[in-house]
């Protein structure tokens, strides 16, 4: 965590220059966003051997949420954009006589390619770091209880479509595939959403989000997996400057 910091705080140094550049060159743009996401989690997990089910709708998620954080910059230049975004959630919930609790952090760095003014091109990659911990609780008390932290990198690709419907409102929806058993086996996801340009400085999103990630490490008891879907309605502003 102190290394992210660090290469949070770098990267606003960097961006200082750029955003400043912004101001004088109309082909520089640099927006900011911060997000609000309801993510249910359904699928399954198993930390050092102990599988479990894991099954958090969007609705239930503020009673399973110990925190949470969403946000995004990019920094563009022409056809041209750098994007980077994060999602860090700390979920913790029980069923059936097993508690899972998690915490992930998620960064998300892609290159971005305006090809019109309707499709944008992507390919970048998302670094998922989990920790988990994994208790099984049966009449006598908790029985089994394991816990584990794992990271890893998954490449993706996909892109972003923009359909105007008036002056101030457009219709989106990004998608992207990856994983390609660098990471995992498989990732994806899927956002389609409505944007609102409220001012020249600053728009407004809400859509439904929906992230898959199957990963898995190791085998017997030192065995990790992660097949869960996360989905749920978003909220966003993004202030451009």
């Amino acid at each position: 965590m102190k290394t992210i910091i660090t290469l949070l705080a770098l990267a606003g140094l960097a961006l200082a220059p750029i955003t400043s550049n912004a101001q004088t060159d109309k082909k520089w743009s640099v927006d900011v966003s911060l997000n609000a996401l309801a993510a249910g989690l359904s699928g399954d997990v198993t930390v050092k051997g102990i599988p479990a089910n894991l099954d958090v709708g969007f609705d239930q998620v503020l009673e399973h949420l110990n925190a949470g954080a969403m946000g995004a910059v990019r920094v563009g230049y022409d056809r041209w954009a750098i994007n980077t975004e994060f999602i860090y959630m700390d979920l913790g919930g029980s069923q059936g006589g097993a508690r899972v609790d998690f915490e992930q952090l998620t960064v998300e760095p892609t290159l971005r390619y305006r090809v019109c003014d309707y499709f944008e091109a992507l390919a970048g990659a998302r670094y998922n770091n989990l920790s988990g911990s994994v208790s099984l609780t049966g009449p006598l008390g908790t029985q089994r209880a394991s816990s584990g932290t794992v990271d890893w990198w998954d490449p993706i690709v996909g892109g972003v479509v923009r359909l105007p419907i008036s002056k101030k409102f457009s219709v989106n929806v990004h998608g992207d595939i990856g994983g390609f058993d660098v990471g995992s086996d498989l990732t994806w996801q899927a956002f389609p959403y409505l944007n609102w340009q409220i001012s020249r400085r600053c728009s407004v999103q809400a859509g439904y989000r929906w992230i898959f990630n199957d990963y898995s490490q190791g085998s017997g008891r030192s065995k990790f997996r992660y097949d869960v879907l996360a989905q749920g309605p978003q909220l966003g502003i993004t202030l451009h400057f």
